[in-house]
């Protein structure tokens, strides 16, 4: 996040916290570049909160355009607990770098975690988790995002070779690679453990891929 958006998210939660219409700690604000449009998230008690809080950050200065994918719904005590805890898990999305945060749904329904929506590469979807995780009062999660990247079983194979370097080439080594969906399945053989670890991280490291089924042998497969 530039200087520039971190000055403006301090500014729009300053005023949000300052309106006494709006629960400052059930909104997420996200700012999507260094234009002044920001999006605000999260699940708000009634439609009074919601313009409220879209009028409220519509009038910070240096903020152009609002976004609002606020929900509304009627909380009691422990709703808007839930909605506490789904503005803490949304607002620590947002803050990690590696994730795309505005693409990722958040519901939390007595403090268990469903995360929905899409990722680029399965290492995004275990981060997701992990921070989601992380964040007080999440008791779960429920993993559902999902990976939309198309995998090209010429690109795992390709990376796996890389990995297993020299015995790869020699033949020593021989894996294939069949694709299902976002799901890869590896089979065939390799001299050694670390050579199966090597073989099994670079197809887990390959964009789209969501899971990989290990199907690999380990020992020279032509002696026995």
């Amino acid at each position: 996040m530039s200087d520039t958006e971190t000055a403006l998210h301090a500014a729009v939660m300053e005023a949000l916290a300052d309106n006494p219409r709006v629960r400052a700690d059930e909104v997420v604000v996200e700012t999507l570049g260094d234009r002044g449009r920001i999006v605000l998230r999260g699940t708000v008690g009634g439609l009074v909160q919601q313009a409220e809080a879209v009028r409220t950050a519509s009038g910070v200065p240096g903020v152009r355009h609002v976004d609002d994918d606020l929900d509304v719904r009627l909380m009691g005590i422990d709703g808007r607990a839930d909605a506490d805890t789904e503005a803490a898990v949304l607002d620590a999305l947002a803050a990690d770098e590696e994730i795309n945060a505005g693409d990722i749904d958040v519901k939390v329904k007595e403090g268990a975690v469903t995360l929905g929506g899409l990722v680029e590469v399965v290492s995004q979807r275990d981060r997701a988790e992990r921070i989601a995780l992380a964040v007080p009062g999440v008791a779960s999660v429920d993993n559902t995002l999902r990976v939309w990247l198309t995998v090209s079983a010429d690109d795992v194979a390709e990376r796996v070779t890389d990995a297993l370097g020299r015995d790869a080439i020699l033949g020593r080594d021989r894996i294939t690679v069949r694709v299902t969906g976002n799901d890869i399945a590896l089979t065939g053989w390799v001299t050694s453990a670390a050579q199966h670890d090597a073989a099994i991280a670079a197809a887990e490291g390959t964009p789209g891929v969501a899971r990989v089924h290990d199907e690999i042998s380990v020992g020279d497969a032509r002696l026995s």
